[in-house]
C-alpha cells in the first residue's frame, strides 16, 4: 500500500472513530437530561399502591407471616395483575437490610428500562446499526412523557421490569441456543407474573420458534407455558368494576378504539382521538415490515414491537372501562418502544451501507424536536405529580396523620395512618425530613428578593412555612428556596421542597417564576423555644441572599404561635 493511501486509510478511520463518538454523544443528551430529572424528583416517600405492596407485606414478614401467608401474598391478584416479582424486590429488601428505601427502588426500576434499551441494542448486530438504534430509542423513550414511570417507583417497577423482561426472552429466544432457550423460559414466567401483559411473552416467543421452524424446542415452549399459565390463572379473579368480561358490541368496539388511541399516543403527546389513527397506522407499518420480511432481518426489533401492541390490547381490555379517555402515562413505554422499533427497522430499509448515518442525520431535528416539545409539555404533570406526593408526605408530617392536608398518601381514610405507625414502631419505614438544615456562610440581606408568605402554621407537632419567593429577571429553580428563622440567639436555616405557582408567573406576568412556590415543615423537636423572626433565602449563581419579612414564630411560649403581621409584604 502506497503512504497517500495510507494517509488516506487513517484519515477515513479517524474521520469514523469521530463520527461514532459524535452519534454516542447525541444519544446521551436525552439519557443524561432524564438522569437528572430523576435525582430531583427521588424521594424516599410510600405513595399510594406502595403502602399496600411494600409496608404491608414487610409488616407481615416482621410479624412472622409463614410460608404460606407470604405465598399467597405473593401470587394475590390485584386488578388483574400478580405482581410477584415487584413483591419479592420489597421481601428481599427487607431481608436483607430489615428496612426499604424508595429512593434504591426508584433506582432499580429506572435501571430496568436502560438495561432493556441497552439490551436491544446489543442483539443488533453491526455497529452502525446500534448506534442508529441507540439514538431513535434515546429520544423516544427518554422524555417526560414517560415521567409516571420514571418518577415513581410504585410504576417503573412494574412497568419497567416487565420491558425488560419479556424482551430479554425475545432476545435469548433469537439466540438459538438451549442454554438461552431455557434463560427465555425462566424471563418469561417472570415477565407473566409481573404484569398480566407479560403473558404475551409466551405466544411471541411460540411464533419465533415457528418462524425459525425449531418444532422440538416450540413444544417444549408450549408445555412450559401451560404450566406457568395454569398457575397464573388459578383462582384468578377480575375486578368487577372492570367489565373485562362484557362482550357487547359497543364495548368491544370501545375496547379497539383505546387499544387504537394506546398505539399512537405517544406521538400526539397522550391526545387519546388523534391518536388513533396513529395506532392504526403504526399496526400498518409493522404488517408491511412483516411482509417485507423484517421477522427474518430484525427478529428481536420486530417480535419485541409485536409483543408490545399485544400487551396494549390486554391494557386496553382491562382499563377501557375506567378510563376512556385518559391516557395514563406509565402505559405509554409499550406503545413508545414500539414506534421506537418501528422506525428502526424502516430506518435500517432506508440506510445505505456506503453513508450508515446520512438518513439518520436527516430525522435527528425531527427526533430532537419530539423529544424536547414532549419535556415541555409533560413537565408540568411531572412535577405536578412530584408536589402532589411531597405535599401529602409534608401534610402527614405536619398534622402526623393522612388527609388532614390537600392530598393523600393513600386514598382509604386512615389506612395509611396505621400501617406508617406500625412500619415505624417496627424500624421497617418512617418518612424522611423534608427540611434539611442548611448553611451559608456568605449569605448576604438582599432587596431584590420578592416574596410572600402563604402558610404560617404551628400545631402541637410542627411548624410550617410556605409562599413564594423568586429574584425579578431569573428563572426560579427547584431547591433554590430556603427558609430562615433568626432570634437573638440563633439562625437557622432549612431547606425547602419547591411548588409551582403558576398564578404567581401569570400575576407577574414572568412565566420564568412557574416554580417560585416553596414549604417548609419543620417538626418542633427540632427546633429551640426562642422567638423566631421569618425570612427567605435564594441561591442563586453561587451566591446567597436573604430578605427578612415581619412574621414571626413565637416558640418561646407555652403554646406556640405564629405572628402574621396584618398588611405585610
Amino acid at each position: 500500500m502506497s503512504f497517500p493511501s495510507i494517509l488516506s486509510s487513517r484519515s477515513t478511520s479517524g474521520w469514523r472513530h469521530a463520527a461514532l463518538l459524535g452519534w454516542i454523544f447525541v444519544a446521551s443528551i436525552p439519557l443524561f437530561y432524564m438522569a437528572t430529572q430523576i435525582a430531583a424528583a427521588s424521594r424516599n416517600i410510600v405513595f399510594w399502591d406502595e403502602i399496600d405492596t411494600a409496608l404491608d407485606l414487610m409488616i407481615r414478614i416482621n410479624a412472622g407471616a409463614d410460608w404460606k401467608e407470604l405465598l399467597g401474598r405473593f401470587f394475590a391478584v390485584n386488578n388483574e395483575h400478580r405482581t410477584v416479582t415487584s413483591r419479592l424486590l420489597y421481601a428481599s429488601s427487607y431481608w436483607l437490610t430489615g428496612t426499604v428505601n424508595f429512593h434504591v427502588i426508584g433506582a432499580i426500576g429506572n435501571a430496568f428500562i436502560f438495561g432493556a434499551c441497552a439490551l436491544l441494542v446489543s442483539a443488533v448486530q453491526e455497529r452502525a446499526s446500534q448506534l442508529r438504534l441507540a439514538v431513535v430509542l434515546a429520544f423516544l423513550i427518554f422524555q417526560l412523557e414517560h415521567f409516571e414511570n420514571f418518577l415513581w417507583s410504585g410504576a417503573s417497577i412494574d412497568h419497567f421490569q416487565v420491558v425488560l423482561l419479556a424482551s430479554s426472552a425475545i432476545v435469548a429466544v433469537a439466540r438459538g441456543t438451549r442454554p438461552a432457550l431455557a434463560l427465555a423460559g425462566v424471563m418469561a414466567v417472570l415477565a407473566t407474573f409481573t404484569l398480566t401483559h407479560g403473558i404475551l411473552t409466551w405466544p411471541i416467543g411460540a411464533l419465533m420458534l415457528a418462524h425459525a421452524r425449531r418444532w422440538r424446542p416450540l413444544l417444549g415452549w408450549i408445555a412450559l407455558a401451560s404450566v406457568a399459565l395454569m398457575g397464573f390463572f388459578h383462582g384468578f379473579e377480575f375486578n368487577p368494576g372492570h367489565h373485562v368480561t362484557d362482550l357487547a358490541w359497543d364495548h368491544t368496539l370501545a375496547v379497539v378504539r383505546y387499544w387504537f388511541a394506546l398505539l399512537g399516543a405517544p406521538v400526539t403527546f397522550g391526545d387519546a382521538v388523534r391518536g388513533q389513527p396513529l395506532g392504526l397506522l403504526l399496526m400498518g407499518a409493522l404488517a408491511f415490515l412483516g411482509v417485507r420480511g423484517a421477522a427474518h432481518r430484525d427478529p428481536v426489533p420486530f417480535f419485541t414491537a409485536l409483543f408490545c401492541i399485544g400487551a396494549l390490547a390486554l391494557v386496553a381490555l382491562g382499563r377501557t372501562e375506567i378510563a376512556p379517555a385518559q391516557i395514563n402515562s406509565r402505559y405509554l413505554i409499550l406503545s413508545a418502544l414500539a414506534w421506537s422499533l418501528v422506525l428502526f427497522m424502516i430506518l435500517e430499509r432506508l440506510t445505505e451501507p456506503t453513508r450508515p448515518f446520512r438518513v439518520l442525520a436527516w430525522m435527528l431535528p425531527v427526533l430532537a424536536i419530539f423529544n424536547v416539545t414532549a419535556n415541555l409539555k409533560f413537565a408540568p404533570l411531572a412535577e405536578g405529580f412530584v408536589e402532589v406526593r411531597d405535599r401529602a408526605a409534608t401534610g402527614f408530617k405536619q398534622y402526623g396523620e393522612d388527609g388532614r392536608s390537600l392530598y393523600r398518601l393513600h386514598p382509604r381514610e386512615r389506612h395509611a395512618d396505621v400501617l406508617l405507625k406500625m412500619a415505624a414502631d417496627r424500624g421497617i419505614y418512617r418518612l424522611p425530613r423534608f427540611s434539611h438544615t442548611a448553611s451559608f456562610p456568605d449569605a448576604e440581606l438582599s432587596t431584590k428578593i420578592l416574596t410572600h408568605l402563604d402558610e404560617l402554621i404551628t400545631n402541637p407537632l410542627a411548624v410550617t412555612v410556605g409562599g413564594w419567593a423568586m429574584l425579578p429577571g431569573e428563572l426560579s429553580k427547584r431547591g433554590q428556596v430556603y427558609l430562615v428563622l433568626r432570634s437573638e440567639k440563633s439562625q437557622l436555616i432549612f431547606s425547602s421542597i419547591t411548588l409551582q405557582r403558576p398564578d404567581v408567573a401569570q400575576a407577574y406576568h414572568e412565566p420564568r417564576w412557574r416554580l417560585s412556590g416553596f414549604r417548609a415543615v419543620i417538626t418542633l423537636d427540632r427546633l429551640p423555644p426562642e422567638n423566631f423572626a421569618v425570612g427567605v433565602l435564594i441561591e442563586s449563581g453561587g451566591h446567597a441572599m436573604i430578605t427578612m419579612t415581619p412574621h414571626r414564630l413565637r416558640l418561646d411560649l407555652p403554646t406556640p404561635v405564629a405572628e402574621r403581621l396584618a398588611g405585610a409584604e
